[in-house]
């Protein structure tokens, strides 16, 4: 299993609504109207949502390609991208794990409890879109504040 197949499992496995950046050329006019449905997770920049995936499949594809992922230090969509060669998909696989529950994902709101959306996108920006695995979190060696 390689990178082809973790590819195809994210993009048939995650929906990703429409970019909210306020800066991309290809955003619909209105892109909060085009988010995906339902339990999703946000992105800051989009929304995403689950629709199919296994926990266990998912472990094994990461494990096979980035096993780095998963070693419970924090991993920020910048170099996620830069492994899986495109940062909107490094942020759709951030999401799918994180509804699958394989990471829990550290964001402005996570760390901040007043982060207003400028704000959160300036730092989501800068690379304060993080995964951690749950094991990490739970262990207590994470920057998410309690909620």
């Amino acid at each position: 299993m390689g990178l082809r197949e973790l590819i195809d499992y994210v993009n048939q496995n995650a929906e990703k609504g429409a970019c909210m950046c306020g800066r991309c050329f290809d955003a619909p006019e209105d892109p909060e109207a085009h988010q995906p449905e339902g339990h999703t997770t946000d992105m800051i920049f989009f929304k995403v949502s689950k629709i199919g995936g296994d926990k266990e499949e998912f472990t094994e594809l990461i494990k096979n390609q980035f096993p780095h992922w998963l070693d419970g230090k924090e991993h920020n969509y910048l170099e996620m991208g830069a492994d899986i060669g495109d940062q909107g998909l490094a942020m759709a696989a951030m999401g799918l794990g994180k509804l699958l529950g394989v990471w829990e994902l550290i964001t402005p709101e996570t760390m901040m409890i007043d982060a207003d959306a400028p704000l959160a996108l300036e730092m989501a920006g800068a690379g304060f879109l993080i995964i951690q695995t749950k094991e990490a979190v739970e262990s207590g060696e994470t920057i998410i504040r309690n909620t």
